[in-house]
């Protein structure tokens, strides 16, 4: 079974349309979506649209239930490009998932709003050992828009982000694959690094003047640099990821 775990679409539809196109070519059998498909971006209700059609389940990111909830004044602007109805959908996004795949017990989730703050594989050791526990022997997340993997008692994978990435500023994303269920076998997980055409998504930024914080992230897709000021979103480090 040939999995595509995607997050941290933020908006960003020509990120989306290459990532679609690679997932057909590689032909996957499903996808796994961890969160956070709105916020950031020019265009939260197309990727809102491509994830409910395209991902076999959606987890509820921080910035899902944060514009959910509309929390912030200033995001009217996606509260008025989504509607009502999606941002009613994004609510009832569950905070995480647990599956067993080739006999390990798999724990995906996005971050925020499990985690209390944003988290990144290189933390103390103490703060991801609670998140593994005894029956956990994979952690996989989003959030921090970085890839990454760490071994612990057990595993904590980072799948990076599709539309918002960080470090390296191209789509990220990963392929796990495995068997169904409890008998050992085999479990691969692939980090994918895909280029698109970042200057169109630039324009598509550009295109709409309204978007809170748009140098920012023009800035962000173009050099994977993290742009927002500090408070943007929360207090946390890189806080508005």
């Amino acid at each position: 079974m040939k999995i595509a775990l995607v997050s941290d679409l933020h908006g960003n539809m020509t990120a989306v349309n290459a990532l679609e196109e690679d997932l057909n070519r590689r032909g996957v059998d499903t996808v796994w979506c961890l969160g956070d498909v709105v916020g950031k971006g020019p265009n939260s209700h197309l990727t809102f649209d491509w994830a409910i059609r395209r991902c076999e389940f959606i987890l509820r990111g921080n910035w899902d239930e944060g514009i959910g909830l509309r929390q912030f004044k200033r995001d009217g602007f996606y509260y008025e490009q989504l509607g009502e109805a999606r941002m009613a959908a994004l609510l009832n996004f569950p905070l995480e998932k647990r599956v067993t795949l080739s006999g390990r017990r798999i724990r995906l989730i996005h971050g925020r709003p499990v985690m209390e703050k944003l988290y990144y594989i290189q933390d103390s050791r103490d703060i991801w050992l609670p998140f593994l526990g005894e029956d956990t022997d994979l952690l996989i997340y989003g959030d921090c828009h970085r890839q990454g993997m760490r071994t612990l008692s057990g595993q904590v994978v980072n799948i990076g982000s599709v539309g918002n990435a960080m470090g390296v500023p191209l789509i990220q994303y990963a392929l796990l694959e495995g068997e169904p269920g409890d008998g050992p076998a085999p479990l691969d997980i692939t980090f994918v690094t895909l280029p698109y055409d970042r200057e169109q998504a630039v324009t598509e930024v550009l295109a709409q003047p309204g978007l809170p914080d748009l140098e920012a992230f023009v800035r962000e897709l173009r050099t994977g640099v993290y742009s927002r000021k500090k408070g943007s979103f929360n207090k946390e480090k890189e806080e508005a990821l």
